[in-house]
């Protein structure tokens, strides 16, 4: 029952928008954070000039990033569509580790995918998630 009432509270509170540069900061902390939890593919953490380079391409490129806002408009995640061929995108996620398992994660992947159809022709959306991280798969599986 708790998850519900989670879920149902973070419906009502999270908005979502597009990436700007502002939010390279952002991005750049729920990497370091996962890289840690082991959640990302990649195993080394990075340095933030790596990142703003990386995040300026990724602002100018197809690839679309979503960010997640409370009611508090307090930012707590992204949701980043990459094309990988003709109208099949890979899709990932992240959050702040203080929003994890409160059900902002899975309405924020609604909303973003929700978007995203609504302004791309798509094939179909992928999506990788490590073995162990029972969130991620939960979160995934449910957004189909």
């Amino acid at each position: 029952m708790l998850k519900k009432n989670n879920e149902l509270k973070a419906s009502s509170e999270v908005t979502i928008s597009l990436a700007k540069i502002e939010d390279a900061k952002l991005l750049f902390k729920i990497h370091n954070a996962s890289v840690k939890g082991g959640f990302f593919n990649s195993t080394n953490s990075i340095f933030y000039k790596d990142h703003i380079k990386w995040f300026k391409k990724k602002l100018k490129s197809k690839s679309k990033i979503y960010i997640g806002k409370n009611s508090n408009k307090k930012k707590f995640g992204f949701v980043r569509f990459d094309e990988v061929k003709n109208n099949v995108f890979e899709v990932s996620l992240g959050n702040l580790p203080n929003f994890y398992g409160k059900g902002f994660g899975s309405v924020m992947l609604e909303k973003s995918i929700k978007k995203f159809k609504s302004k791309h022709e798509l094939k179909k959306i992928i999506s990788i998630v490590k073995k162990f991280n029972v969130r991620s798969t939960k979160c995934f599986l449910k957004n189909n």
